[in-house]
């Protein structure tokens, strides 16, 4: 799925922005500073782009470019926070953070509320695809893509599908849902350790943290 790849790029370009921006990126100086408002945004902006994919109309696209400028909210202020390297650990935060929003909450529902069915393929010739548009019994389509090309015997799909047409239908097999309810948690704890982390930082400071991730060569005094 392209979603990781945009997400991870976006990531990568927003912590490039953070580093050679970094002279500029003093903290504020919370509470009167945008810091922790800026934190609270990229929230936000996280569980919105979660809504985005998983709910109808399913726009993978927007939901990552609402994901990419949660993680700029959530980078920027972290950096701001901590000083220092954190501008570094504050993507890393970000995408602790993002992830569980568009890994779990599809598979976590229709655990319990999704059916199988067997679909299918239309226009399948017999060779492997990575995209394809599946046709139910019960009158709906669903387009499904996969990381690889898959073979369909018969041109026939078995997905589990949402009675209701809400949440996107899955392949049929095994959810682990619990291995991504653990991860998500896991994950959103790291994140929360890293803003915890820069909040100690900034009041052992004083909020005199220091320059964010001044690599030598960004502009600016």
């Amino acid at each position: 799925m392209s979603v990781g790849w945009e997400f991870y790029g976006g990531t990568a370009l927003i912590l490039l922005i953070v580093i050679v921006a970094g002279r500029r990126l003093r903290r504020p100086g919370s509470p009167k500073g945008p810091t922790w408002r800026n934190i609270a945004i990229g929230a936000v902006l996280f569980v919105l782009a979660g809504g985005l994919y998983t709910l109808p109309p399913h726009n993978v696209v927007i939901a990552v470019l609402v994901m990419v400028l949660g993680c700029g909210f959530f980078v920027i202020g972290i950096a701001t926070l901590g000083g220092g390297y954190y501008g570094y650990l504050g993507a890393v935060a970000a995408g602790l953070a993002a992830v569980p929003w568009m890994m779990t909450p599809a598979p976590l529902v229709m655990s319990h509320v999704g059916r199988t069915v067997t679909c299918k393929v239309r226009d399948y010739d017999g060779t492997g695809v990575q995209s394809f548009t599946a046709d139910c019994p019960d009158g709906h389509s669903h387009d499904m893509s996969s990381g690889d090309y898959k073979h369909f015997p018969n041109g026939q799909v078995r997905l589990i599908v949402d009675p209701n047409n809400v949440l996107p239908a899955q392949f049929d097999g095994p959810l682990h849902v619990t291995t991504k309810v653990v991860s998500s948690i896991l994950m959103l704890l790291g994140a929360a350790g890293i803003v915890v982390a820069a909040a100690i930082k900034n009041r052992r400071l004083r909020g005199n943290v220091p320059h964010v991730a001044n690599p030598g060569y960004s502009s600016g005094p």
